[in-house]
C-alpha cells in the first residue's frame, strides 16, 4: 500500500539529481552504510495558509535553525533544504534516530510560539549504501528514505527495516510495524516501522 499525496518538499528533494549523492566521504559507517533522513512539515501548504505568510516565514527560519543545530549535534550533515523540507546524512543509524527523536521533541516549542500546536514535522529514515553501480543507482536509497517519509503523518518517525536492524538492540528505541509497501520506482516490498518517541 502507498498513500498518494501532493508533491512535497521531500518529493522534490528526492526527484532532483543534484543532492541525491552528497559528498559522504568521512560519513560512512565501518560497513560502508550511512543513515539518510528526509523530513518536512506535515501539510505544509495548509499550515502556511492558516498561519499567514509572515508567521510561516518565521517558522521556516526557526525550523532551519533547529534542524541545523540538532543534525550537527548528532554529527550529521544537512545536504539540502527545500523550504520546509530537508535531507540529511549521518555516519550512524543510532545518531540519525536520536536526531529524529530530538527534532520531534523540540519542534512543539516552535509551534507554541505560533500558538498553533497542530504544526509538526514528519520524518523518514533509512540506512543503506550510496554507491554508483548498475545494481545500486546513486539515488535509490535517498528515494527510499523519501518514500518512507511520505507515508508519515504529522509527528511521526518512520524507518526502514534496515535502519531498525541497526538500532533495535538499543533499549531506548521502540518500534512498531507500520506496513508493507510497494513504492513507485523501487523494486520489491518494503517493511516500514514507526518509532515510539513520546
Amino acid at each position: 500500500m502507498e498513500r498518494h499525496t501532493q508533491p512535497s518538499s521531500i518529493d522534490r528533494i528526492a526527484a532532483e539529481p543534484e543532492p541525491v549523492t552528497p559528498d559522504l566521504r568521512g560519513l560512512t559507517s565501518p560497513d560502508g552504510a550511512i543513515a539518510l533522513m528526509l523530513s518536512d512539515i506535515a501539510d505544509a501548504e495548509a499550515v502556511a495558509e492558516r498561519i499567514g505568510p509572515g508567521r510561516w516565514e518565521q517558522l521556516l527560519s526557526d525550523h532551519h535553525a533547529l534542524v541545523q543545530g540538532v543534525v550537527a549535534d548528532h554529527e550529521g550533515h544537512v545536504a539540502k533544504f527545500d523550504r520546509d523540507g530537508f535531507f540529511a546524512s549521518f555516519n550512524s543509524a543510532h545518531a540519525s534516530l536520536r536526531a529524529a527523536v530530538e527534532l520531534q521533541r523540540s519542534f512543539p516549542e516552535l509551534a507554541t510560539a505560533l500558538e498553533d500546536g497542530a504544526v509538526a514535522p514528519r520524518i523518514g529514515l533509512h540506512s543503506g549504501f550510496v554507491l554508483a553501480s548498475p545494481e545500486e543507482p546513486q539515488g535509490r536509497n535517498v528515494v527510499l528514505a523519501a518514500r518512507i517519509a511520505a507515508q508519515a503523518e504529522a509527528g511521526e518517525i518512520l524507518v526502514s527495516s534496515s535502519l531498525k536492524q541497526y538500532t533495535e538492540r538499543d533499549p531506548s528505541f521502540r518500534f512498531e510495524p507500520h506496513g508493507e509497501y510497494h513504492f513507485k520506482g523501487l523494486v520489491g516490498e518494503h517493511t516500514v516501522y514507526s518509532v515510539h518517541w513520546r
